[in-house]
Formats: structure tokens, sequence, C-alpha cells
């Protein structure tokens, strides 16, 4: 269409208002020179077809792609390039908002189905595809790690714990005897240490109960 090959005349005043706001908040590249294009030109500019930017402009007030002067017959709309640029990537970065908060509420909903926190809500958001060669990598990574003695399954970490609590509880609760011995303490220094010691056990244990509890998470 002729109307569409219509070079507009270059008179680029100041911008102001919502437009001004706009470009300062989505710049063009620096160097890039801002100017006047028919809708042609800002839609090989833009790599899309003019029939998107037909599509933009009848969006609802508010939403549609801003112009400098409306399109008639005979004569094409006339865009500014920093103006018609700030207005698309301010677009782009509405429409991935409002794709996150999709996303994160099907995650949390598929994460409630399938138990809540136990779930790995990143993993939820992989296909069954996906999702089954992840669980394939990370069984040959434990497997590996397993082998290096790099990774130990938690019931074995429990145990572990568990026999190394044993002993050191068993220690404490022969060392006053043996301070005694050693050191030629009185039964009342004996029965001193054995309180001290005890404490010793006490404060562990309930530390670690509170970390296991999470308690004691910044």
């Amino acid at each position: 269409m002729q109307e569409e090959n219509d070079t507009p005349a270059q008179d680029l005043p100041p911008l102001e208002g919502d437009a001004a706001a706009l470009v300062a908040r989505y710049p063009m590249r620096e160097g890039s020179p801002d100017a006047l294009l028919n809708k042609k030109m800002l839609g090989a500019a833009m790599g899309v077809s003019t029939t998107t930017i037909d599509t933009w402009l009848t969006l609802p007030d508010g939403q549609a792609i801003p112009y400098v002067e409306r399109g008639t017959n005979g004569r094409s709309y006339v865009f500014r390039l920093s103006v018609a640029h700030a207005w698309r990537m301010a677009r782009q970065e509405a429409e991935e908002a409002d794709r996150q908060v999709a996303d994160d509420a099907v995650a949390q909903y598929r994460m409630d189905l399938l138990g809540g926190e136990a779930v790995d809500a990143d993993r939820l958001a992989l296909s069954p595809k996906e999702r089954a060669e992840a669980l394939k990598v990370e069984k040959e990574w434990i497997l590996a790690a397993a082998a290096r003695r790099e990774y130990m399954p938690s019931k074995d970490v429990a145990v572990a714990f568990e026999a190394s609590f044993a002993a050191i509880r068993d220690g404490f609760d022969a060392a006053p005897d043996r301070l005694g011995r050693k050191l030629n303490l009185t039964p009342a220094q004996i029965a001193d240490a054995q309180v001290i010691l005890d404490d010793i056990l006490t404060n562990a244990a309930a530390t670690l109960e509170r970390k296991l509890a999470g308690e004691d998470d910044a």
C-alpha cells in the first residue's frame, strides 16, 4: 500500500509526559538514533508484520502501542521508534510477570497435591520426560558420590550420630571417677565435675533438637 511506504517527515520534538517517562525507563541502546517511522518501517525495525502492529493498535485504551499520528485513508500511522521500543519492552516485562505469577500458582498447586514442602518446586515445573531424565542424572550422581565417600544416606548419618553421642555420653559418665583417681579429687569435687559434664551433655542435646526443628535457622 502506498500509505505504508511514505516516509514521515523527521520532526522530533522533545518527549514529554508518559512518553518521556516510558523511554527513560526502557531506553534504546546507546547510540541508536531515534526516528519517526511508518507502519511498514516499524514492523521491519521490530521484526514483526504490519498485521501484528495492527493488532497492537486495537488493544484497549492505555494498552495500545503509542503513535504520533493516526492513520487515515491514504496515510499511514506514524510512530516514534524510541516510544514504540519502550512500549514493547514494558509490555514484554508485564507479560513475563503475569506468566511468572501463573507458573508459581501452578507449581504451588501441584506441590499441595503431591505433598507440600516435601516436593521440589523446580522439579514440578519439568515435563515427565525431563523429570525422568533429572532423576536418572541425580541417581548417577548419588552413586558416584557414595563411591567417593562424599555422600551418605540420612539413615546411615543418624546411626553414626547415635554411635558418636553414645561414646561421648559413656566417656562423660566415666570421666569424673577417672579424674578423681588421676587428680586425687575429693568426693565433692568429683560430684561437681559430674554436674558440669551433665550440663554439657544436656545443652548439646537441646541444641541438636533445636537445629533439627529449624528453630535456630536465621
